[in-house]
């Protein structure tokens, strides 16, 4: 019976070793960020105005984010785009999130989703390692539903396309 203890706890113990999980790999740094790598050509395909945009502190924990805030040329909704270290699957398992669309944007599978509660509308660009989110805020004037901001965070995604970077 004892010898029968020891094998099970043996082999329990076995499977559940930090060593027998797989290490994730660290992803690596980005290299675009959007406040600097969209010229003023891509800027005025998207509708973005040509002012300076809103550069959001750099976060580094738990993933790399950088981030920036552009007026829109139609002045009822701004533009939040970010490069984010994570993969889209981090995107895609978001709980918060409720899927609009599945699209490819300039080569890359892209995700809108709406964040409810009428906060924003998110397109999320996979480029492997890390994703552009543009994010389109609505209960704004003028931007009252996720319905009104999808489409325009899809559009912004859909005319930047061309100047996407080969990497983030």
């Amino acid at each position: 019976m004892a010898a029968a203890a020891v094998s099970s706890l043996t082999l329990a113990a076995c499977g559940n070793s930090p060593a027998d999980e797989p290490v994730a790999e660290p992803l690596p740094r980005l290299m675009f960020h959007p406040c600097d790598g969209f010229d003023p050509d891509a800027r005025a395909a998207a509708g973005i105005d040509d002012g300076e945009p809103v550069k959001f502190e750099d976060r580094e924990i738990p993933y790399q984010d950088w981030a920036c805030s552009f007026d829109s040329d139609d002045p009822y909704f701004g533009v939040v785009v970010s490069s984010a270290a994570k993969l889209l699957s981090k995107t895609e398992n978001d709980a918060r999130l409720t899927l609009v669309e599945d699209t490819p944007v300039g080569g890359h599978r892209t995700l809108l989703h709406d964040f409810p509660g009428g906060l924003q509308c998110l397109a999320s660009v996979d480029f492997d390692t890390a994703v552009l989110e543009i994010m389109v805020m609505y209960k704004q004037v003028g931007v009252e539903t996720a319905d009104e901001a999808c489409p325009l965070a899809l559009k912004v995604a859909q005319d930047v396309g061309p100047y996407f970077p080969e990497h983030l």
